[in-house]
């Protein structure tokens, strides 16, 4: 079978192309799909800069999606013809593309990774072990009888601080540039409604957001509480309640990624209905 890359300038020509082959494994790809529905609304959702897109073709068939929203890493759909990331790299190296790091499953990843430092001569480090689990049921009693509401304007100065917090906790390896870039992000979606609060006694002990979509899916992600805080079940309840909202909404499933290292968030997920899927990776380069 003779591979080639192909990439696009047109979100909407790129969406229609990769959008069969995506949903066969909606699940899987469904950090993709969201991307590229929020790319569909606005093109410069992540970034002035233009989004690299791009796909591995085979037999007049889409093998391996990929794309990259400067200045963030590349980003590889599932797909078992694993040959299709050797093609991918020859490609970008071939139009001088120079990229911070790649993000996917981790069989793919790891190849991606290997070979991309070979032919650039730099080295990798991994910097995140996460699985993705979904969620299509939730499990009553991890909903308690704290309140839960939609942020609203007025709750803006906490939401922003934790969403800070927890940048620096959870994504140590981030510009200052990435994490400006995504706490501006967080301020238009506490505006468009997306955020979630659960309170202790009038106090705000907890937070979700509503995030990407996918097809018949939803993510959940941004979630926090702060260390003082902690075990005392408020991330369950509000995870919980968040998930169960969304399925009333009409989502077939809720999607969510966990930091493997971390087997507290892992334990309250499944806690409360989530089932692992696939593990992902994220690995950054950098020179020798």
């Amino acid at each position: 079978m003779s591979l080639e890359t192909r990439f696009y300038e047109n979100i909407n020509e790129f969406y229609d192309i990769v959008f069969p082959f995506l949903l066969k494994k909606e699940v899987e790809n469904g950090l993709l799909l969201s991307i590229l529905n929020s790319l569909k609304q606005n093109n410069e959702r992540y970034g002035e800069e233009h989004p690299v897109l791009c796909t591995v073709n085979g037999d007049n068939e889409v093998k391996l999606v990929s794309l990259r929203t400067p200045p963030y890493n590349q980003l590889l759909s599932y797909t078992d013809k694993l040959e299709t990331i050797d093609i991918l790299i020859n490609a970008l190296i071939e139009r001088n593309n120079n990229i911070p790091g790649v993000l996917g499953f981790k069989e793919g990843v790891e190849r991606f990774s290997k070979l991309w430092c070979e032919k650039k001569g730099i080295e990798s480090k991994i910097i995140m072990n996460e699985r993705l689990y979904t969620l299509k049921k939730v499990a009553e009693e991890t909903l308690g009888d704290n309140k839960f509401i939609k942020a609203t304007d007025s709750h803006e100065d906490i939401v922003l601080q934790w969403g800070r917090e927890f940048m620096l906790e959870a994504l140590p390896d981030r510009t200052l540039e990435m994490v400006e870039r995504s706490l501006e992000q967080l301020r238009k979606d506490l505006h468009g409604g997306s955020m979630f609060l659960l309170f202790d006694n009038k106090l705000p002990v907890s937070m979700a957001r509503r995030a990407g979509k996918s097809v018949n899916g939803i993510a959940v992600n941004q979630v926090y509480t702060p260390p003082s805080l902690r075990r005392k079940g408020y991330a369950t309840e509000c995870v919980a309640k968040l998930s169960k909202l969304l399925l009333e909404e009409g989502n077939k499933f809720c999607f969510l990624f966990t930091d493997l290292s971390n087997p507290t968030s892992n334990s309250i997920y499944q806690k409360i209905g989530y089932r692992p899927i696939i593990d992902i990776d994220e690995y950054h380069f950098v020179q020798k």
